[in-house]
């Protein structure tokens, strides 16, 4: 075995062992002591994170942050992850957002160049248009974390009851019309609530007090279909707007084409589709932004709340609606 595939497998090993001594991977290679020592050496200054411990029981330790050994990928797999990323590139936050870069850019680096050229044509030729928020959700990462490891967090929500603390145990995170969701098992409720990443305003782990719920047989996916049913309850709202050519072109520019306006000659058109009821502030606010161009008749709320808005604008500047 020559010293590169040496390495190879040594970094395999390393990754499965986590701990161990040099005479161990030494006898296990076949090689001197001496030699692996200074494979191990040569690994740590690659970056593999190796930790040195001394005395009668020491060896070597692996630290949290293992690295992978090298995998080939080809040219069509290559681009496959980067048409991956590129499909999540206007999310205002991403769990993991600086290690995907950082990998992105390693991966990058070491393409040869005709594929970095067709990588290059790909990221100018693909887009998949999500609106941006201006909503950070910094917790991310916690909160997949905790549903891997079913863990339960104390968390300080903001909804528009109020901020409340509430112990919950995520099942996962998805995102939809750009704000990330983390449906979890609400310890006060006993049962599973809908709650928005954005909304979280501090976060810390609660498995003392409050011992994990195991959800290894109910996946995110499960919660995601058993929705489909959900929909036709009340947290789901019918959004009804009429819009004039402009609006059409407007809200096409936010929101891309949408198969649920209907379009008609002169341009105008008829947006019909189900709206679930945490996005109904977002929605009016966005259509009373519209003006004149956009006309919403369902639902009541919304049309109520848009109307309020009017009357105080109307008050605000002097001329009160009658």
């Amino acid at each position: 075995m020559n010293k590169t595939q040496r390495l190879i497998q040594l970094m395999m090993a390393v990754n499965e062992r986590m701990q161990f001594t040099t005479k161990e991977m030494a006898d296990e290679f076949g090689v001197s002591e001496r030699t692996m020592h200074r494979d191990l050496q040569e690994l740590s200054e690659l970056g593999m994170p190796l930790y040195t411990e001394f005395g009668p029981h020491g060896g070597y330790r692996l630290l949290n942050k293992r690295m992978l050994p090298p995998i080939l990928f080809s040219e069509q797999e290559a681009v496959a992850m980067f048409f991956a990323f590129q499909s999540l590139q206007y999310y205002g936050a991403l769990p993991f957002a600086a290690e995907s870069t950082s990998a992105l850019n390693k991966f990058y680096h070491y393409l040869p160049t005709d594929t970095k050229v067709r990588i290059d044509a790909l990221k100018d030729r693909v887009s998949f248009w999500t609106p941006t928020r201006t909503h950070d959700s910094p917790f991310l990462e916690q909160l997949l974390e905790a549903s891997i490891d079913e863990t339960p967090l104390r968390i300080t929500y903001a909804s528009k009851d109020g901020t409340t603390e509430r112990v919950v145990q995520p099942i996962g995170i998805y995102a939809s019309n750009g704000y990330w969701y983390f449906p979890s098992y609400c310890f006060q409720k006993d049962g599973f609530l809908l709650f928005r990443a954005d909304r979280i305003r501090s976060l810390e782990r609660a498995e003392i007090e409050h011992p994990s719920k195991s959800f290894k047989h109910y996946t995110l996916g499960d919660w995601l279909l058993a929705g489909q049913e959900r929909e036709a309850g009340p947290m789901t709202m019918k959004l009804r707007v009429k819009l004039t050519p402009a609006g059409v072109r407007t809200y096409e520019r936010s929101n891309g084409v949408d198969d649920s306006v209907e379009l008609y000659d002169d341009g105008s058109g008829l947006l019909v589709t189900d709206m679930h009821r945490s996005n109904l502030t977002y929605f009016s606010k966005y259509f009373l932004s519209l003006g004149g161009d956009a006309l919403v008749e369902e639902p009541l709320e919304m049309v109520n709340w848009i109307r309020d808005q009017i009357r105080l604008m109307q008050h605000a500047y002097g001329n009160e609606l009658t």
